[in-house]
């Protein structure tokens, strides 16, 4: 049980194997969260499991395979349970039964600003984000101009960080986020960040990301990017798999759903 790298049960082309993959979540009343008005009950919740917490199911008996150069698109109405199926495969939660393996890095494209520093300098954070993401001094020393040039802030890299644009924060965001090129690459939307220059960039950028790229597995509501890049797809429906096929007949199959009510 669990996200791991289980390759004895694996054919060599494939880059990932999702069996019966199941996730609870428990449900909280709204003082259970409050740390100041309850801060027994929270922490409580945090190191030990009750067994009369109700739970509830957000992924439910989950399975398909994805081989190498194969991309997946998933596909479902808001709630379907997409975010929680790619951080899921990140890695961020653990399958309460069922397993996810996974062959090769994993790099997931999600909050890209997250974990950045308010008060470090934009330099400072190149070196926080980028040990985050597991690499070593040495490596990240031999990214910094290539970070640095890509997000156009080679006057400002020396600031704070607090003093940078909201622009400023999502070029150099992502020009750290995508330094790293993964074996599976997770998406959750594609990015398009900064003005109409620099996400021409930014669409040269991802495009060399996911073709360099074994794997993909993308969550957006946007049909034509699924089309242009995904091979498969995988329809959910409150987080059960409805649908896994080519991508075309995804899309078809969940149109469909749609219409008549099946998929909600």
């Amino acid at each position: 049980m669990g996200v791991g790298k289980n390759m004895q049960s694996m054919p060599e082309n494939r880059i990932v194997q999702v069996e019966n993959l199941e996730l609870k979540v428990p449900i909280f009343k709204p003082n259970d969260r409050h740390l100041l008005k309850n801060p027994m009950g929270f922490l409580s919740d945090l190191y030990f499991t009750h067994a009369k917490r109700r739970m509830v199911k957000i992924l439910d008996n989950i399975s398909f395979n994805l081989d190498m150069g194969q991309r997946l698109g998933v596909i479902g109405p808001n709630g379907a349970g997409k975010s929680t199926l790619l951080r899921t495969l990140a890695g961020i939660y653990a399958p309460t039964s069922g397993s996810v393996n996974i062959r090769g890095s994993v790099k997931g494209l999600f909050d890209i600003t997250l974990g950045m520093n308010q008060e470090a300098t934009g330099l400072e954070n190149i070196y926080l984000r980028c040990l985050q993401m597991g690499l070593k001094l040495n490596e990240i020393t031999s990214l910094i101009t290539d970070i640095v040039n890509f997000s156009e802030l080679e006057e400002s890299i020396d600031n704070p960080f607090h003093t940078y644009s909201s622009g400023m924060r999502m070029r150099l965001a992502f020009a750290i986020s995508t330094m790293v090129k993964p074996d599976l690459l997770l998406m959750d939307e594609w990015i398009g960040a900064g003005d109409a220059n620099f996400r021409d960039k930014v669409k040269s950028r991802m495009d060399a990301l996911v073709s360099n790229s074994r794997g993909l597995v993308l969550a957006t509501h946007n049909t034509g990017l699924m089309k242009s890049l995904c091979t498969h797809g995988i329809v959910l429906s409150k987080g059960r798999n409805m649908f896994f096929g080519e991508i075309d007949e995804a899309l078809d199959f969940y149109q469909q759903g749609r219409a008549s009510g099946i998929i909600i």
